[in-house]
């Protein structure tokens, strides 16, 4: 039986079921939605056809020679012999009715006695009675509770979710897949493991040198910042008063929504949810995307679907082609600052540290694809004639399915082509596995050798189990501290801590990702593909961590750089201090090439901190092991 989520990807759809196929017939047909579906069914259909051919015809050999042997002995007493039937192939046992007690004569002449005609007859109209009958092989899957192989259906939910032009009223979204309340028991392991099989394409592929340069290194292209903006101002439309109006009842609505799930009042949530729908899209502005999207997750949890949704998510995220990603990298580099500060700023820091120095071991914590090493081996090949080695340890969370270092290995190869092209000596290592379960062994330090840590935007994904001792972001902390780096450099996302009450929670994520979905519908256009994939398959995911999952589900959680500042206190770090060179130039580059009206680079307590219009978003900050 399949699950509900595959169900609302057919809602109205029927499904064409042919009993006389073969067994071994693909479930899934390439051509149409249509399938064969049942072959089990089928099979056993066949079998019992055959039985019943075969019984008849031992029935009828089996009397004929009683025929034969018992008629001389009726006739020797005088007795006329019963009457038996002679061909049953050819009777047409369709005119016969299980009490008939006449006899009838076949297209040959063949006669059928009442005994035995009657008790074939009787058997044939029981039989008939186990088979299915022809209106009940047209089955609707939304009535009888079938639904499609998990593969298929997890195909046409990514092509669903990707359809820029999905209804905006339900069906283009998460609604279409987990709209049910019952709970899927299936591995989202294995089944992205599969789809990633059937996904090879996006895996494989192999984007040009050309567009890795243009997303890596030439920074300076700002280009594509004048055509998106241009092109927003052409497809802007003032904000009217009923605009307004309509943001204000959807942020109220939603609100409301959340009380209701939270005191499990299902029947005022639905309600409330249905409205929102109805004044929100995901193609609409920024706050209408934004409130669909939590609409979505509010409804999860109501249903108790929330882990699941935020699993299929995940196992969907890691099959978006790598050109994609780059896609999204280069559009985030060139429209928002601080991915670029912040790599001009661990940049300068290592190259400072590193000087001359033969060995150079970086661990990168959240190494990702990388783009933020390439820029960092060009200057090491430009070094004033110093040949410096350069070796990455690359550590990543694990990719779900059968390849879980696939990722991390491909950014392995890309750095390697990069060091060769510049003639820096080059060595990887790449490790796919929880930040808190790596060993001190497994990352090969060397006594001769610069030693920098490193972590950029993804320590918000290591759990926090509120267990200021032994939870998995102090066992990492522990573990950088043990390692003696020469310098610790941390980038956060640096946004509002997430309370453990959902009411709380709620206000606090409202506040951060609609200021968010805004930040895009002033960068990019609302018909631009790397957006929909920014908000659709990266915002929402967290959306749904956040907002539809709880205990050890619950990942998903930012804190402030301040906060980040006390953990880093705790562990026995000590913080070195901002580089005024370093702070200028960043505040130069935002002057420069981006709108400093609304983004801003500043310094707090050692950290460099970005944000816009007035909200913090990102933190940089360098960290060295206290000595005894």
């Amino acid at each position: 039986m399949g699950s509900s989520y595959q169900q609302s990807l057919y809602q109205g759809k029927t499904l064409q079921i042919t009993p006389k196929t073969d067994p071994i017939n693909k479930l899934v047909s390439d051509d149409c939605p249509d399938i064969t579906l049942d072959a089990t069914l089928s099979y056993l259909t066949q079998i019992l056809m055959e039985e019943d051919i075969r019984e008849k015809d031992v029935l009828y050999t089996n009397q004929s020679a009683l025929h034969a042997m018992e008629k001389p002995f009726y006739d020797i007493l005088g007795q006329k012999y019963p009457l038996i039937f002679t061909n049953p192939h050819l009777s047409n046992h369709k005119n016969c009715a299980p009490s008939c007690t006449d006899h009838h004569l076949d297209q040959h002449g063949s006669t059928f006695g009442t005994l035995y005609a009657s008790e074939f007859n009787k058997g044939v109209a029981e039989g008939i009675k186990f088979l299915p009958k022809l209106d009940k092989l047209i089955i609707d899957l939304e009535a009888s509770k079938l639904s499609l192989p998990l593969l298929q259906a997890e195909e046409d939910l990514v092509k669903l979710n990707s359809d820029p032009h999905g209804d905006k009223k339900g069906k283009g979204f998460m609604e279409c897949g987990f709209k049910g309340k019952k709970k899927s028991n299936v591995d989202l392991d294995v089944l992205e493991g599969r789809n990633h099989k059937i996904l090879m394409s996006y895996s494989e592929e192999s984007p040009g040198n050309a567009m890795f340069d243009e997303v890596l290194l030439n920074h300076d292209n700002y280009t594509e910042i004048a055509k998106l903006q241009e092109e927003i101002q052409k497809k802007a439309s003032k904000c009217s008063g009923t605009d307004q109006v309509e943001s204000a009842d959807v942020i109220s609505l939603l609100t409301r929504c959340s009380h209701a799930v939270f005191n499990n009042d299902c029947q005022s949530a639905k309600d409330l949810i249905d409205q929102i729908k109805k004044l929100s899209s995901l193609d609409g502005d920024g706050t209408q995307r934004m409130a669909y999207v939590f609409a979505d997750a509010l409804e999860a949890r109501l249903n108790g679907t929330g882990r699941e949704a935020w699993r299929r998510m995940e196992a969907k995220r890691v099959c978006i082609p790598t050109s994609e990603y780059l896609k999204i990298a280069q559009l985030y580099i060139t429209l928002c600052p601080f991915p670029r500060n912040s790599i001009y700023y661990a940049n300068q820091t290592i190259l400072k540290v590193a000087g001359k120095a033969p060995k150079l071991h970086i661990i990168d914590f959240g190494i990702w694809l990388g783009f933020q090493w390439p820029s960092l081996i060009q200057a090491l090949s430009n070094n004033n004639g110093n040949t410096t080695k350069l070796r990455i340890t690359g550590i990543d969370f694990p990719k779900p399915g059968f390849r879980p270092a696939e990722l991390i290995e491909e950014t392995g190869r890309r750095l390697e082509a990069y060091a060769e092209r510049f003639g820096v000596p080059f060595e990887y290592h790449g490790i796919a596995s929880n930040w808190e379960d790596v060993s001190i062994d497994s990352l090969k330090i060397e006594r001769d050798e610069i030693l920098i840590a490193h972590t950029w935007d993804s320590f918000r994904y290591v759990r926090d189990e509120y267990d200021a001792f032994n939870s998995p972001r102090t066992r990492v902390l522990n573990l950088i501290r043990q390692i003696t780096p020469h310098v610790f450099i941390e980038g956060i996302v640096s946004i509002s801590a997430f309370s453990p009450f959902f009411l709380t929670r709620f206000r606090q994520g409202l506040m951060v990702y609609s200021a968010i979905f805004k930040i895009l519908d002033t960068l990019l256009p609302r018909d631009n593909k790397q957006r929909q994939i920014i908000e659709r398959d990266l915002i929402a995911r967290d959306i749904y961590n956040v907002l539809a999952c709880e205990g050890s589900d619950w990942i998903v959680k930012p804190e402030t750089h301040k906060q980040w500042h006390q953990r880093n206190l705790q562990a026995e770090f000590e913080q070195i201090t901002l580089d005024p060179l370093i702070l200028n130039e960043c505040r130069e580059n935002l002057k420069k090439n981006y709108n400093d009206n609304i983004f801003f680079v500043q310094e707090d307590r050692n950290w460099l901190i970005q944000g816009w219009s007035g909200r913090i978003f990102h933190a940089s900050s360098t960290w060295k092991p206290k000595l005894a």
